[in-house]
């Protein structure tokens, strides 16, 4: 055994080469360079946590970031702030075009459009929403027609929007040919109310043209079983 390794392992660690994609984030450094991308479309920004990650990692394209909640894109514009190829917009995306409430929890990246169900109300406390606002919401289609995206970028879909991620895709069947990859956090324990089974979604973004990369875990119960994890497909490698 490589002595380094077997020094980090009486430490409690375990010593991994990147390229072998050990982390949430060294498999997305992996998938940039091997894609190509230059676009990331960040929906369900939150604070800026997603973009702010890549960019640590290496990436330097454009991102395109989307929050609509007024609070939380304050903060997402002040961490987007200096960096002129990072992009905030106050918009939620979704299947159609609209105006919705979005239930606001005690923890800004618990918000939903979904109500949470009894298990997230015990399993987060934060979970529970104290208020509501009402957000624009638009289709990524209607969004990247709008927009002086060029039509050869090569895109990184990332979605984190709290039960809505099959939505934000239903909203891009016209896009998907633009999009070389994608992130959803799929939830193999719901828990908000009317959210789709993780299998349904993920047979939909196969359908799609999409197979699976990687799969990292966001959390778990005390019993170690997988509640959420980070989902990341590719498309066809010539897109």
């Amino acid at each position: 055994m490589n002595p380094l390794r077997s020094f980090c392992q009486t430490l409690g660690y375990e010593l991994i080469k990147e390229k072998k994609s050990p982390s949430l984030r060294s498999h997305l450094k992996n998938v940039f360079d091997r894609y190509r991308i230059d676009v990331v479309l960040d929906v369900g920004a939150n604070l800026g946590q997603f973009a702010t990650m890549i960019r640590k990692a290496g990436y330097r394209g454009h991102i395109y970031s989307f929050e609509p909640v007024a609070a939380s894109f304050e903060c997402l514009s002040e961490a987007a702030r200096g960096d002129d190829r990072w992009h905030v917009f106050k918009l939620g995306l979704g299947d159609q075009r609209a105006r919705m409430a979005i239930n606001l929890s005690k923890s800004s990246d618990l918000n939903s459009l979904l109500a949470a169900n009894d298990y997230g109300r015990t399993r987060y406390p934060k979970i529970e929403a104290n208020a509501r606002e009402t957000i624009e919401i638009d289709t990524l289609d209607h969004f990247l027609a709008e927009h002086d995206i060029p039509s050869d970028a090569r895109v990184f879909l990332k979605m984190d929007t709290q039960g809505y991620d099959l939505k934000v895709f239903e909203g891009a069947r016209n896009s998907l040919g633009r999009v070389s990859a994608l992130l959803s956090e799929l939830s193999l324990i719901p828990i908000y109310e009317n959210a789709p089974h993780w299998l349904d979604a993920l047979a939909c973004y196969e359908r799609g043209g999409f197979r699976v990369s990687g799969l990292y875990p966001v959390s778990r119960n005390p019993d170690l079983t997988v509640i959420e994890v980070d989902c990341v497909l590719v498309g066809k490698s010539d897109r």
